[in-house]
């Protein structure tokens, strides 16, 4: 479980340490834009990139060795698929399986010809729990006495796994014993600038990523989409127009409604801007409705009115087709995309927009795009954030998740001791997860969790056998302290852990009032390729384990329902009215009394 905000930084420096021989070779820089006999060339050999492609990935994945281990495979399969393309079409796939052999040499045509492993023997076998060790994610080697090692949970229950490689049927070992384990050569490369641009990279990249998703993504079971045929449409991405490569790639992973998910490449294939209107909009009822704004605005637009149209487009035409090219689910894009449209631009401009008052009177103003250092605060309406607040009848709101402090926690569980009634604000993202836990635990003395929160251990490739690991994910069992009437609030924003507390919240009975959630929990997973964007690669996040809901259905892309749906409205907008807090105070009056 994680933040809403997905674009946080993680690089880290990079170590690879092998005792195999290490082999590399240039790969020479180019593009193919404009040049159409080179991406004739790479469209021809597609079929043959795909297979190999999808092949070194299980090796990748499952073979068990320390050069697999320590080959830099995004610089392999770029370097393979750069001379894949100019290779007779009969040669290609042998050439690039003699290469992944120099690897994994125990690939063959014959099971007699594998190695054997012996019960006694030291063998050696993957053990993964996601596509590689990061956060909660572990994936390692595992050394041990053979005939013990098959039993454990995390291992393969196969010795050889039975596979097709050009149309052939082909055999490699999911556990090898310690001498040949440590057979074959790393393939290794020096950190280099790279290009998407340069169609063997990019498809190397996005090859890369697909399989991540494909072996370890574990929500295939709940998520209809063809994965598979979204690996060619990748690749194939990488041969037309680089403007819009990120929109396809986009396009792709936003099958999986992963809102977790985002994938992001180097300034060059990227549009966003230091220059932004003096306004921000929100997505509401359907509209696009000016929430906060800056002095550098005209004083006739006020919080509340709807912005029509911006350059002659509407807003709601803009927001649609960004919605479309978000990787954010079917049922909250839109209200993502609507934040967006006002920021981004590359240059200071006059931009004309129509706006719409909530009586209907339309009206036109032409305003300048202003730098983000410049433009000043987006004020709105003002909004009460105090930790706690008395709403009167002696029904007290917390704002829960902005407990973040022990002297917080302290002043929250004091000022709720009198509480008559409470009403939990639970929209937001929780600032401490283990304060809001602890806290959340005071509403009940007995063993409460939230939805099913699952880890699943892939065993095989294409998830041929997985075994899934329950996690106890709920509260702490602390005194009931609070055994009053409860209420909730939700929000369309609340994601994560934000959601993982509300589900806790569902097992405790409080109802809930608010909006539909984004619809994604349990911890991501983060990646980066080719040295990531700042050296013209790319990075990505997605989630790693799975989380459902309380009653066993699926939380992705469908987010945790209220009991009373109250979304913000324009005209509780334009009335600085929090419809969401007036529900829950009513409910906490109502449960009073009937108590």
């Amino acid at each position: 479980m994680f933040s809403s905000c997905l674009y946080r930084r993680i690089y880290t420096g990079i170590l690879l340490a092998t005792s195999s021989t290490l082999y590399a070779n240039p790969v020479i820089d180019q593009s193919i834009e404009n040049n159409i006999a080179a991406k004739a060339q790479f469209e021809q050999a597609l079929p043959d990139i795909l297979m190999f492609s999808e092949f070194a990935h299980r090796i990748r994945y499952f073979y068990p060795s320390d050069a697999v281990s320590g080959t830099r495979w995004e610089f392999f399969l770029e370097e393979v698929i750069h001379d894949m393309v100019a290779l007779p079409e009969h040669a290609r796939l042998t050439y690039a399986l003699g290469q992944l052999k120099k690897i994994a040499p125990y690939i063959v045509t014959e099971p007699s010809k594998l190695p054997i492993v012996k019960d006694n023997d030291v063998a050696h076998a993957w053990a993964a729990s996601g596509a590689h060790n990061f956060s909660s994610y572990n994936r390692d080697i595992l050394s041990g006495n053979f005939s013990e090692l098959i039993n454990d949970i995390r291992t393969p229950k196969s010795i050889v796994y039975n596979d097709v490689y050009d149309n052939q049927a082909v055999y490699w070992p999911l556990y090898l014993n310690n001498q040949d384990s440590q057979k074959g050569q790393a393939f290794w490369r020096v950190m280099k600038k790279s290009s998407m641009k340069n169609p063997a990279t990019c498809m190397a990249a996005l090859s890369y990523t697909w399989a991540e998703i494909y072996h370890f993504w574990p929500y295939f079971e709940q998520v209809a989409v063809n994965w598979q045929e979204s690996h060619s449409a990748l690749l194939k991405g990488c041969l037309g127009n680089p403007s819009e490569l990120t929109n396809i790639v986009n396009v792709e992973f936003k099958k999986l409604q992963d809102n977790h998910l985002s994938v992001r490449f180097s300034e060059e294939f990227t549009e966003s801007g230091d220059y932004q209107l003096p306004l921000q909009v929100q997505y509401v009822e359907g509209k696009a409705i000016v929430t906060s704004k800056t002095d550098y605005l005209s004083l006739q637009v006020e919080i509340g009115d709807e912005l029509v149209s911006i350059d002659g487009v509407m807003a709601n035409e803009i927001i649609q087709q960004t919605a479309s090219t978000l990787t954010s689910s079917n049922h909250v894009d839109k209200v993502i995309a609507a934040f967006g449209i006002t920021q981004h631009y590359s240059s200071p401009d006059l931009v004309n927009l129509v706006f719409r008052k909530p009586d209907g009177d339309v009206f036109t103003t032409t305003t300048a795009t202003i730098h983000k250092e410049v433009i000043g605060e987006l004020k709105g309406h003002s909004e009460d954030r105090t930790l706690v607040q008395s709403l009167g009848g002696g029904i007290v709101r917390l704002n829960l998740y902005d407990i973040a402090t022990e002297a917080q926690f302290n002043e929250a569980k004091e000022s709720l001791s009198n509480a008559k009634a409470i009403v939990l604000d639970m929209r937001g993202y929780p600032r401490n997860f283990f304060l809001t836990r602890e806290f959340m635990g005071y509403f009940s003395d007995t063993d409460t969790k939230g939805g099913a929160y699952m880890q699943f251990l892939q065993r095989l490739p294409n998830q041929g056998d997985t075994y899934v690991y329950n996690a106890h994910v709920g509260l702490p069992l602390n005194e009931l302290l609070f055994d009053v009437p409860t209420v909730a609030i939700s929000a369309n924003l609340n994601a994560s852990a934000a959601e993982h507390f509300l589900m806790i919240a569902q097992n405790l009975n409080i109802p809930i009032v608010g909006d539909v959630t984004m619809g994604i929990n349990g911890d991501y997973m983060y990646n980066w390729i080719f040295g990531g964007p700042f050296h013209g690669g790319i990075d990505y996040l997605y989630t790693g384990a799975r989380s459902d809901q309380i009653d066993g259905s699926k939380l992705i892309g469908v987010g945790v329902q209220p009991d009373y749906l109250v979304p913000v409205t324009q005209d509780s907008i334009v009335d600085n009215i929090d419809v969401q807090l007036e529900k829950a105070y009513e409910l906490a009056k109502q449960m009073l009394i009937e108590k």
